[in-house]
């Protein structure tokens, strides 16, 4: 199963050298172990109000979580999106 989060739940993230090292969801950390995959989705550029532009990247924790997270390439903020089971 798989829990969507449509809006995303912000995350403060810990830098690494070529992506995040891990992030902080609710107050707990959550190491990044893998990266499991990685893409960029660009849309509805012609309507700057609804501009989408984010970098996802699926990861596994070593708090056990598969999910997947994302960089707002306009507001440069991280959110969770996708929790699998």
């Amino acid at each position: 199963m798989t829990r969507l989060l449509p809006q995303g739940e912000p995350i403060e993230i810990w830098e690494g050298k070529e992506a995040p090292a891990g992030f902080t969801w609710h107050g707990k950390p959550h190491q990044i172990d893998q990266v499991c995959n990685h893409w960029q989705v660009h849309t509805r550029w012609w309507e700057p109000r609804e501009l989408v532009w984010r970098e996802y990247l699926k990861v596994t924790t070593n708090t056990g979580l598969l999910c997947q997270i994302y960089r707002d390439s306009v507001s440069e903020k991280w959110f969770l999106s996708r929790l699998y089971d």
